[in-house]
């Protein structure tokens, strides 16, 4: 499969990278080591020693040098060897590897894997409600899905399965209302999903939404290629403004690890009940239920039932109306993989 690589992707959250940590993943079928320096820098390498192709993960941070963990090399943030302990210390010109841009925004670690002269931060797209903001309160989330990428990000752009695989969505009128609204841009897919005037489903009312209350339901994702998502979903009484009820702005940062398989990263920000540690650990547990113990399934059912094959379009599916903004997400990132080639 063919990725775009002009891009920027999730490679982590911030607060992964500690003082001592080496964060070994694999991005768009690279192996990457990631560390960050004394100086609070964050730095990714090709993970593999020039000198016996060993993981560098497996070595150890010294001194803001990533040093080897067969025979000693150690090499800076720029990917140089800079010592050599064996014999005449010489350091061979070959005893090199490959360095990324990174850069570090609301709390998410990006990575650039493509031509570095292109690498614009001002491309990166903003998560404002995450890393830190003091008007939220955040629960974070990974996990590895043995499925291609654009698997995940089509079953989070028709959010109507919610009825049929997550208890706590269900609804008694059956599932949410996709309601069509146009795109803002060439590059951004907004999917909306409604239930209006309907009492709450288990999950606003764990939120806290009065049981016996009627409201109105929403869930609003915003798509940039190549997967990167945002989640509006709340709900306020039937009419009011969206500021009068609960939110949940959720993040949903899909990376592909290899052709058939996916890191996913996701947060969950809340404005209300800030200082509830409790309650976060409430919210990170159904987090997990939802995306690891539900979402997870699906979707690595779909891929196994696809085989190897990573286009779906290819299969020649069954379009029903809900799947129109993943169509239109899928068309894109194919169009910016042609105009790579060029």
């Amino acid at each position: 499969m063919t990725f775009v690589r002009n891009t920027w992707y999730a490679a982590g959250w911030c607060h992964e990278l500690t003082d001592a940590a080496l964060v070994a993943r694999t991005i768009l079928n690279e192996p990457v080591v990631l560390f960050r320096q004394p100086n609070g820098a964050v730095v990714a390498l090709a993970d593999r020693c020039p000198h016996r192709f060993v993981p560098l993960h497996k070595g150890k941070l010294k001194d803001g040098l990533l040093e080897c963990g067969y025979h000693g090399l150690c090499f800076d943030g720029t990917g140089a060897c800079v010592t050599n302990p064996h014999g005449d210390h010489l350091i061979p010109k070959a005893a090199r590897v490959k360095s990324y841009q990174l850069a570090e925004r609301d709390g998410i670690v990006w990575i650039w894997m493509g031509n570095p002269a292109l690498a614009d931060e001002a491309k990166i797209i903003p998560f404002p409600q995450f890393g830190g903001n003091p008007s939220f309160t955040c629960v974070y989330g990974y996990l590895r899905v043995a499925a291609n990428y654009q698997l995940i990000s089509d079953n989070l752009l028709d959010l109507t399965h919610g009825q049929y695989i997550h208890p706590m969505f269900t609804s008694a009128k059956g599932p949410s209302v996709f309601e069509p609204s146009p795109d803002t841009n060439e590059f951004t897919v907004w999917a909306r999903f409604m239930r209006r005037s309907q009492y709450p489903n288990k999950y606003f009312q764990f939120l806290g939404y009065p049981e016996d209350k009627l409201g109105d339901h929403r869930n609003v994702m915003r798509w940039n290629p190549p997967g990167v998502l945002l989640l509006d979903v709340g709900m306020t009484g039937v009419g009011e403004p969206v500021e009068n009820g609960l939110s949940i702005p959720t993040a949903h940062l899909l990376t592909p690890e290899t052709d058939t398989t996916s890191h996913y990263f996701w947060g969950m920000a809340r404005d209300f009940r800030r200082e509830d540690d409790a309650f976060s650990k409430k919210l990170l547990q159904v987090g997990i239920d939802i995306f690891d113990n539900e979402d997870k399934p699906m979707i690595e059912a779909q891929q196994r039932g696809m085989g190897e094959t990573t286009d779906l379009m290819s299969l020649k599916p069954v379009l029903l109306t809900t799947d129109g903004p993943s169509v239109r997400a899928r068309r894109i990132v194919q169009r910016l993989v042609e105009d790579e080639r060029v």
